[in-house]
């Protein structure tokens, strides 16, 4: 009687489980979910969890409205685009905050390229980790502010890994990048002046939230506030052992120990406003970029 009455409260408990896909690119700063699960955290609250490691990221908004994936992390203003765009997705969590204080990121100028001062840029070649995306919303808008029209220089998708060959190669006469690639492409003979643009940028920026269908969103209430909780529980681990942290991140990712070595965290961070999603939308307008902008509060779970 005893060993079927555990049975029963075991059974029990496994129900009680929601079954979460979760979608996050192979970068450190998406470890939160990694950890999650690794310690826990997400079982404590509730939740089945499954990391599903994703390059890029292009294709994840269509997973989640499409159900294949039930919670996503997006840049912030991928979410802006596609909810403008018509897809009915909400936020679920914060991921992140950059700081205007912030120099691990920023736009490396080229050796020998003569770039000293934003006014060089033009008529000059960035290279960019994807056009319309974060950082190259961030840098027109930084050019913006320095009152260079952004618009006479020509911008250059790559990715992360390939933007300092682009440089030593002198296909381009700058890249913006993030540590610890702006790191390489700011090594003497390749890299000359780095312009750390956070400085002149709106302060509290939330890079990527974690995000759902509305409708899953709606479905599962007490799942998506314990997705938060969890995440929250793994921010305090993060924020005390780093080590442990990349190790988790490099289980997920199969990075080698050597490289885990070399990598660093930026600050993460749960909590995230409509007010600070704003700061996204405002560059955007500026950039021409949105059409049917709501307030940001609907993309909020009321």
């Amino acid at each position: 009687m005893t060993g079927l009455a555990l049975l029963l409260l075991l059974n029990g408990i496994a129900a009680a489980q929601t079954k979460v896909t979760i979608g996050v690119p192979p970068v450190p700063e998406f470890v939160l979910p990694m950890i999650a699960v690794e310690k826990g955290y997400f079982r404590d609250h509730g939740i089945d969890a499954t990391i599903k490691i994703i390059p890029g990221g292009q294709s994840m908004p269509a997973a989640l409205q499409s159900d294949s994936l039930q919670i996503a992390a997006l840049s912030t203003t991928s979410l802006i685009q596609v909810t403008d765009s018509g897809l009915n997705l909400t936020i679920v969590s914060g991921g992140a905050i950059a700081s205007a204080g912030d120099t691990n990121y920023g736009v490396v100028a080229g050796a020998g390229s003569g770039i000293e001062k934003p006014e060089d840029f033009i008529g000059k070649k960035i290279g960019t980790p994807g056009l319309g995306g974060f950082f190259h919303i961030m840098a027109r808008e930084w050019f913006r502010r320095k009152g260079v029209d952004w618009q006479k220089i020509t911008f250059v998708e790559s990715t992360f890994p390939q933007l300092a060959d682009l440089l030593k190669a002198r296909t381009v006469d700058a890249v913006l990048s993030t540590n610890p690639f702006l790191q390489r492409a700011a090594a003497p003979g390749i890299g000359g002046k780095v312009f750390y643009i956070a400085a002149d940028l709106p302060d509290r920026l939330p890079p990527f939230v974690y995000a759902s269908s509305k409708a899953w969103a709606e479905a599962n209430r007490e799942a998506a506030k314990s997705f938060r909780l969890a995440l929250d529980k793994a921010t305090a681990f993060q924020e005390g052992d780093l080590p442990a942290t990349l190790e988790i991140f490099g289980k997920y990712v199969k990075m080698p120990p050597d490289v885990l070595k070399t990598l660093t965290i930026n600050k993460l961070d749960t909590k995230v406003t409509p007010q600070q999603v704003q700061l996204w939308v405002d560059m955007m307008e500026k950039q021409d970029m949105l059409r049917n902008s709501k307030p940001t509060d609907v993309l909020f779970l009321k």
